[in-house]
């Protein structure tokens, strides 16, 4: 089974697409970014998506007929789509779910939106995530039984992180996690480990180990949440014109 999960995107704005690619591959996805609608159809039986992600807005072909094709075509017929629209009409947007469209998201795209609209697509058919999680390949200080570990984070979301360590903690034990924000804040929480995974014989021979958070206060938790959106949207809207993405703060 794929691993990472493959998302087509079919949109014929290639400076959008670009960084939708960028914001879902950082969502943890594979993505094949595509500006034709006649190859989407072709690509998407061949190439097998988990899920498709399109404009509304689209030439050559209207959006509704687009997902009419899919529809009409056996091998596609239940392929989850979700739709993107500058243009909030109400007529479309009816016609669309009549269809099967799992959600119809306006531009700007606000990012809790998008996340939900694709855990509700079966992005990720054994497990379910809630919350939004970001690349975090930074160094974190994890304490346990008064000892120091510095160790270096994978991922992170504000209910939890996944870090490497040479000698992993067991599933259960009760930890402190410290990590810095950008202003230089650190936030220290409590957790538990849940997850180990031992990777022995890889490269780095580090084990992936998951924390839940367990012990934080309602300001840990916003500023987690912040941070995590600034990871996956951060650099994507400095100095966008047109405000696809919804700035977090």
């Amino acid at each position: 089974m794929r691993e990472r999960p493959l998302v087509m995107i079919v949109d014929d704005n290639q400076a959008f697409l670009g960084k939708l690619a960028v914001l879902l591959e950082r969502l943890h996805c594979d993505v094949l970014p595509v500006t034709s609608v006649s190859d989407a159809l072709e690509l998407a039986r061949v190439a097998r998506p988990r899920v498709i992600i399109t404009s509304m807005q689209l030439t050559g072909m209207d959006s509704l007929d687009f997902l009419r094709a899919l529809r009409a075509d056996a091998e596609l017929a239940n392929l989850p789509v979700v739709m993107i629209t500058s243009v909030r009409e109400q007529r479309q947007i009816w016609e669309a779910m009549s269809l099967g469209c799992i959600e119809v998201l306006d531009l700007p795209l606000e990012l809790e939106r998008l996340h939900q609209a694709l855990q509700r697509s079966n992005l990720y058919p054994d497990v379910r995530r809630r919350h939004l999680r970001a690349p975090y390949v930074r160094p974190v200080e994890i304490l346990v039984d008064g000892t120091v570990r510095v160790v270096k984070a994978v991922t992170l979301s504000e209910r939890g992180i996944m870090v490497r360590m040479p000698q992993p903690l067991p599933p259960g034990s009760s930890v402190e996690v410290r990590l810095s924000l950008p202003d230089d804040q650190v936030v220290q929480v409590g957790g538990e480990v849940i997850y180990v995974r031992n990777n022995q014989g890889t490269q780095t021979g580090l084990a992936a180990v998951a924390i839940k958070f367990t012990r934080l206060t309602i300001k840990s938790a916003e500023n987690l949440k912040i941070l995590v959106k600034q990871l996956l949207v951060g650099d994507l809207v400095v100095g966008q014109s047109e405000e696809p993405i919804i700035r977090p703060g």
